[in-house]
């Protein structure tokens, strides 16, 4: 699919083989009143994305990339390849697989992640 992805302003060469969008409508608060209607205040549309990533034979590459996803802070600024535009998340849900333990380094496979967007994409009038 790409070979890139830019966290805070360092582009990261990997290959990303699955990238899934999903579009979340949140309200700042929604109730039923007595008559069964639904009343609600929409805040807007976050663009939130499930991310994986392909072999990455570098093991510096792939170590730098999996603390930076797995750091415990706020958000990053972000750019996937599909679209270009920055926005700032937090990734979560952060995985991968041991292939094979060898003297040299571990080899992984199977890195995941779930990437959540801070501020809506689109926001409501």
């Amino acid at each position: 699919m790409s070979e890139f992805i830019i966290i805070d302003g360092t582009t990261y060469r990997v290959p990303i083989i699955e990238l899934k969008r999903k579009a979340d409508i949140l309200d700042k608060y929604a109730y039923r009143s007595e008559d069964g209607n639904l009343h609600r205040e929409v805040i807007g549309t976050y663009h939130n994305f499930t991310l994986k990533i392909g072999v990455v034979n570098d093991p510096v590459l792939y170590n730098t990339l999996f603390d930076v996803l797995s750091a415990p802070v706020d958000s990053h600024t972000v750019e996937l390849p599909h679209d270009h535009v920055s926005f700032k998340g937090y990734f979560s849900s952060i995985q991968d697989e041991v292939v094979r333990i060898m003297p040299d380094g571990t080899k992984y496979k199977g890195l995941s992640c779930n990437l959540t967007a801070m501020m809506p994409r689109r926001r409501a009038k």
